[in-house]
């Protein structure tokens, strides 16, 4: 994502003018990323300059083993937080990395691990309750944990101890969760799966974008160009494919007309 607001900065694209940021799942690691003291342009070369890339864990994603996993969660997914805890307790006995190696992956990718001055409101699931956490400076948690948490994919990546109480990726309730804009008077949503979103999802980003134009936002989408999805490839997950789906995004956000 780094890739396309470069471009869409040498556009013109000014972020300080937003003053809140919403992230969920990967969107957390890019709020963290972008309110901290290094420029975008700065954050697209970490993501195209091998040298300057971080190490980052391939999962092992099998497919047909996850769905099996899901199974018992989707028998149940009418009722909101019955699928949530289900969900839980899968994330819970799925064989992962250790969670401080994954910790510190996500530690690596944050050029600041204090919470920032900009407002940033980071969105996390409790894995026992299935309530949704949101999480911001004044919840006093610790910032690399609750990005931490927001990006823990259950089944992929350990879930999170916060407080003795452990969190998994906000993203099963929506993967933008734009919902959280409302009141804003202009809300940009970026959004690498697009309309489609996941197929887990409680809420659509169409349902999301309808209630914030409904309560007086001004509201822009951008979503993947089809060289950007094809860079991507076909598993998000796959750190081998960032320099080709950061250029891709920097070419798309140079031919995007900012608004």
């Amino acid at each position: 994502m780094s890739g396309l607001l470069a471009g869409l900065e040498q556009q013109g694209l000014d972020l300080t003018k937003y003053d809140s940021l919403i992230g969920t799942s990967a969107g957390a690691t890019v709020a963290a990323q972008i309110s901290s003291s290094l420029g975008i342009q700065e954050l697209y070369q970490r993501q195209r300059d091998e040298a300057k890339q971080i190490h980052e864990i391939t999962p092992a994603v099998n497919l047909f083993k996850i769905l099996l996993k899901l199974l018992p969660a989707l028998i149940v997914k009418r009722n909101v937080i019955k699928f949530r805890q289900a969900i839980g307790k899968m994330a819970a006995a799925s064989k992962t990395v250790s969670a401080e190696q994954r910790r510190q992956v996500i530690l690596d990718r944050m050029p600041q691990h204090e919470w920032p001055q900009v407002e940033i409101k980071i969105l996390a699931i409790h894995a026992t309750s299935g309530q949704l956490r949101v999480f911001t400076k004044q919840s006093n948690v610790d910032f690399v944990d609750a990005v931490t948490a927001s990006c823990a994919v259950p089944g992929i990546w350990p879930s999170v101890n916060i407080n003795c109480e452990n969190y998994y990726d906000g993203g099963i309730r929506s993967s933008e969760n734009a919902d959280y804009a409302k009141g804003a008077k202009t809300a940009l949503i970026i959004s690498p799966l697009g309309l489609q979103g996941n197929p887990f999802a409680e809420s659509s980003l169409v349902e999301e974008m309808k209630l914030l134009q409904d309560n007086g936002s001004k509201v822009e989408l951008i979503i993947p160009d089809t060289a950007s999805k094809l860079a991507m490839g076909k598993n998000p997950l796959d750190p081998s494919k960032r320099k080709a789906a950061s250029e891709s995004g920097y070419r798309q956000g140079l031919a995007h007309q900012v608004k």
